[in-house]
């Protein structure tokens, strides 16, 4: 086998988080859960947040809908998703969130986002406070563009280990700002990456060429981790270009 057909393939992904908190063992089920909540608390967190809940509430939700998943079967009523964990949490939140408030309408916090104490607020409520949302973004859409932004940046890093297994890394220091601008040279002075990598220009392109493939690759890796028929990672791959487009 060829240097180049070797180092085009990253490692696939044969058993998804849904798979595993839907059918794994204990054991595996808490590894899918830690996984989930490592990579896609944020856009939860950012979705409840823009639904109007305070960070504490946002807080509260979020904790106990995570740790329900465990005790219960919370991805079953949610077939109509098409087996995508992205549609199938925020489908479990929502319903989630409609018992939450039934059972805590007593002691619902109306918070002065303002008026709360710098030190009550979290790490990714410190986070939230500087995002930029537009006014016209609802709930949804805030939610699909940062999971989207999630799976890119976990297929990112996936390169970024690539590479350094490769003994590779610098040029992917260098070409990881390209990769971040949808893998375009404009703007940015080619010849001098190239000097810096201490190659050629033209292998420099090809490197490049190589390096996009890669994080294709790894995107697709990503998204097939998230969703349970291989043959829906095409589709859900064009929504989430068109969420950050």
């Amino acid at each position: 086998m060829s240097e180049t057909s070797t180092e085009s393939h990253l490692p696939a992904t044969q058993w998804t988080l849904i798979a595993q908190l839907r059918h794994g063992t204990e054991l595996e089920a808490q590894r899918a859960l830690d996984e989930l909540i490592l990579q896609y608390r944020y856009p939860l967190y950012c979705y409840l947040r823009r639904r109007g809940y305070s960070h504490h509430d946002a807080d509260d939700i979020l904790q106990d809908f995570l740790m329900k998943l465990l005790r219960n079967e919370s991805f079953a009523a949610a077939d109509a998703t098409k087996g995508r964990l992205r549609c199938m949490l925020q489908v479990s939140l929502d319903r989630f969130v409609i018992n939450w408030e039934r059972q805590h309408q007593h002691r619902r916090r109306e918070v002065n986002l303002e008026a709360e104490m710098p030190g009550s607020q979290s790490e990714v409520e410190r986070r939230y406070q500087h995002e930029h949302f537009q006014s016209h973004e609802t709930p949804e859409q805030i939610f699909g563009r940062k999971w989207t932004l999630t799976l890119l940046g976990s297929a990112l890093n996936r390169v970024g280990e690539l590479y350094k297994a490769r003994g590779k890394e610098n040029l992917f220091k260098i070409l990881r700002p390209v990769l971040m601008d949808a893998g375009s040279l404009r703007g940015e002075n080619g010849p001098r990456m190239a000097q810096e990598a201490g190659m050629a220009y033209g292998a420099f392109r090809t490197a490049l060429m190589r390096m996009l493939a890669d994080y294709q690759e790894a995107l697709l890796q990503e998204i097939l981790h998230t969703v349970e028929d291989p043959a829906a990672a095409a589709e859900e791959l064009a929504q989430l270009r068109q969420s950050v487009s």
